[in-house]
C-alpha cells in the first residue's frame, strides 16, 4: 500500500485553504479554526497575490452549492497529475468542466510546480511525522479479508490541509485521505499507531458500505424521522450518511481485538452519539456475516432497518 502526498489533492487543498473553505467548516461546526504551521505560511506568502485569480473566486461560488464537502477532493481523483489534468472518468459529468479549465490554467498562471518542488522538504517532513506504521500495514488486511476486497487497488494519501480522513472510490482506484489532528513543536500529530490503523479501517469500509447502502437504503421510510441534533453537529446531516457512519464504526469495533483499543474506540463513540455501536456490532455478528466474513447481499435491508430502529430508541423517542 503506498503513503504519498499527491500533487492533484495539494492542488485543490491550496487553493481550499485560500478561499477558507475548511477553517471556516471548523469554525461553524467545532467553532475552532483548524492549526497553523510552517507550510500554511509558505501557502500564504507564495499564493496571497493569486488570491483574486478567477479559479479562487470560481470555488467559492461552487462550493457555496456543493453539500458533499468531499466532492472536489473526488473530483481531482478522477483527473490525472498537473500540469495536464486529463479526465480519467465521468465523475460529475461535464458539471465541472470549465472549474477545471481553471485549474490548469492557475496550475500554470501561478508556477504551482515551483512552490510544490520548494516545498518537498515540508511533504517529506509531513510523512515523516506521519509515521511508517509499517507494523499495523499487517493489520489492514482484516479489513479487506472482512469486506472481500482487494488490497492492490488502495492507495494512502496524506494531506495536511484537509478537515477530516476521508475514502474516495475512482474508476481504477480507491484512496484513502488522511489529514494531521493537529500541528505542534514543529511536529505534525497524526494520533497513535491504533488511531490511525481505525481510521483506515473506517475510510476502506466507506467504499464499500456506502455503495451497498445506497443500493438497499428507502428515503420513504425514513423521511419523517427527524435526525437529532447530536449528528447534524458533526457535519452528519442525512439518514443515509448516519447510517453508513453506523455501520462502518459498528465493523470497526467488530475487528479491534485488543481489549484497551476496544474500549477505548468504544467510549469515543458514544461521545460522539454513537451509542447503539454494541447492539449493531452484535446484530452484524448474528445476520451478516457468513464464515467470518461481512455478507454483501445478506440482510442488509434489515440492518439499515435495525439501525435506525436503535437509533429512533436512543434519541427519537
Amino acid at each position: 500500500m503506498n503513503i504519498y502526498i499527491d500533487q492533484r489533492i495539494e492542488l485543490i487543498t491550496i487553493i481550499q485553504t485560500l478561499c477558507n473553505y475548511w477553517d471556516n467548516l471548523a469554525l461553524k461546526y467545532f467553532n475552532n479554526k483548524l492549526f497553523q504551521c510552517e507550510y500554511k505560511e509558505n501557502i500564504k506568502q507564495y499564493f496571497n497575490k493569486y488570491k483574486n485569480n478567477e479559479t479562487i473566486e470560481l470555488y467559492n461560488k461552487f462550493c457555496n452549492d456543493e453539500m458533499d464537502i468531499s466532492a472536489f477532493l473526488t473530483l481531482v481523483l478522477n483527473y490525472s497529475t498537473p500540469p495536464e489534468i486529463c479526465k480519467l472518468s465521468d465523475y460529475n459529468g461535464n458539471k465541472y468542466d470549465y472549474f477545471i479549465n481553471c485549474l490548469r490554467r492557475f496550475y500554470k498562471e501561478t508556477d504551482f510546480n515551483i512552490f510544490y518542488t520548494n516545498n518537498k522538504n515540508q511533504h517529506k517532513k509531513i510523512l515523516e511525522d506521519f509515521g511508517n506504521k509499517g507494523d499495523f500495514i499487517e493489520e489492514l488486511k482484516y479489513i479487506f479479508d472482512f469486506l472481500s476486497i482487494e488490497q492492490k487497488y488502495y492507495e494512502v494519501i496524506i494531506s495536511p490541509l484537509v478537515f477530516g480522513n476521508f475514502g474516495i472510490n475512482t474508476n481504477d482506484k480507491i484512496y484513502i485521505i488522511i489529514s494531521p489532528i493537529n500541528y505542534k513543536d514543529d511536529k505534525y500529530i497524526f494520533g497513535s499507531k491504533e488511531s490511525v490503523k481505525n481510521i483506515i479501517w473506517h475510510e476502506i469500509s466507506h467504499t464499500v458500505i456506502n455503495d451497498l447502502t445506497k443500493k438497499y437504503y428507502n428515503l420513504v421510510r425514513f423521511e419523517n424521522i427527524k435526525i437529532p441534533e447530536i449528528y447534524v453537529n458533526n457535519l452528519y446531516n442525512n439518514w443515509e450518511t448516519i447510517i453508513n457512519e453506523y455501520i462502518i464504526r459498528s465493523i470497526t469495533y467488530l475487528l479491534e481485538k485488543d481489549n484497551n483499543c476496544q474500549k477505548a474506540l468504544l467510549e469515543y463513540e458514544i461521545k460522539s452519539g454513537f451509542n447503539e455501536i454494541e447492539n449493531i456490532k452484535n446484530f452484524i455478528i448474528e445476520n451478516c456475516l457468513i464464515n467470518d466474513k461481512f455478507n454483501k447481499e445478506n440482510n442488509y435491508s434489515k440492518l439499515i432497518d435495525y439501525v435506525i430502529e436503535r437509533i429512533s430508541k436512543s434519541y427519537c423517542t
